[in-house]
């Protein structure tokens, strides 16, 4: 099979490549971190971490898009404020207290559900392509989801710790959906604002509630967390959304929990069960069917890209 020169692929192939990595790798670090201190603690480092990061890409990357005033419809705002509040807090905040009971290469699998909703709210509400061999992956996604939280001693069937990680699974792909269609702002505002947002109510009840801050270690680790998977990764992840639309960068985006899910194997002595073993060919069929579908399907390229000729030759892309 012929390779493609590195100078050909596609940016935002290298974008959803890059976020995949950073996001990733955060799973395992998220459960060293708030396995020590208090999930709203953690929010709050996370946000000053990726604010940093953010203001260094806009300070490395020039100014952009920063004459006048953007021009936005009612629809681009009522997206903008469904990422801030839903990506901003909602999804972090559940993720960060679910991973407090449950063990890390469990949580990053169990983050495959965020495949599910971001296809298929990309298919039902915005309408992007989809097929039949797209719903079985997310239908063997979903069996694996269900597998690996069964819990038959709780009321519902699920461990509360996986049914927090599905829940914020869902919680992310309205964030990726409501970030594929907002184009009137720049990628770096719409990280500062979901940062400020998220940031200052995590801190505010960090305050009212007198949480204790951990040790200078932990909030090294914390920032960096934040300055590099939810700072560049957000950034990168944003700009691959885009020119990609949700359903196909989620798509590529679905080696992240495995990603997560490896690194994880080697940190924690965690106790795998039966259950664990049987759900991971369920995520691995589903995450290799949505990315060969959506990769057949293509993306909407930037004029910048085509007009360079950064596409590869004799691919799905179009």
């Amino acid at each position: 099979m012929k390779c493609i020169p590195f100078h050909k692929i596609p940016k935002p192939v290298i974008a959803i490549a890059g976020a995949t990595l950073l996001f990733g790798t955060a799973t395992p670090l998220l459960k060293i971190l708030v396995d020590d201190m208090a999930p709203l603690v953690l929010i709050a480092l996370l946000a000053l971490g990726s604010g940093a990061g953010v203001l260094c890409w806009r300070l490395v990357s020039g100014p952009r898009l920063t004459t006048g005033q953007p021009r936005t419809s009612r629809r681009e705002l009522y997206l903008l404020m469904g990422t801030v509040i839903v990506g901003g807090f909602l999804a972090p905040v559940t993720q960060c207290f679910a991973l407090t009971i449950t063990p890390a290469a469990t949580a990053a699998l169990l983050l495959n559900f965020e495949i599910v909703a971001t296809v298929l709210l990309a298919f039902r509400v915005f309408h992007e392509p989809a097929d039949k061999m797209t719903g079985l992956a997310l239908i063997l996604i979903f069996a694996g989801s269900i597998l690996l939280g069964w819990n038959g001693e709780s009321v519902l069937g699920i461990s509360l710790g996986a049914l927090g990680i599905i829940l914020s699974g869902f919680f992310w792909g309205i964030d990726n959906n409501c970030m594929a269609h907002i184009t009137a702002y720049p990628p770096e505002l719409i990280g500062l604002y979901k940062v400020i947002f998220g940031g200052s109510i995590a801190t505010v009840l960090v305050i009212v509630l007198g949480e204790p801050l951990p040790g200078a270690d932990l909030i090294v680790l914390a920032l960096l967390t934040g300055f590099f998977s939810f700072g560049f990764g957000l950034i990168l992840f944003i700009v691959a959304l885009r020119d990609m639309g949700a359903a196909r960068a989620g798509a590529i985006y679905s080696a992240a929990p495995f990603i997560g899910c490896i690194a994880s194997l080697f940190i924690f002595p965690d106790p795998l069960g039966g259950q664990f073993w049987l759900a991971i060919p369920l995520f691995a069929a589903g995450a290799l069917i949505v990315i060969r579908e959506q990769w057949k399907l293509g993306y909407p390229v930037s004029a910048g890209d085509e007009k360079a000729g950064n596409l590869p030759e004799k691919t799905g892309y179009r």
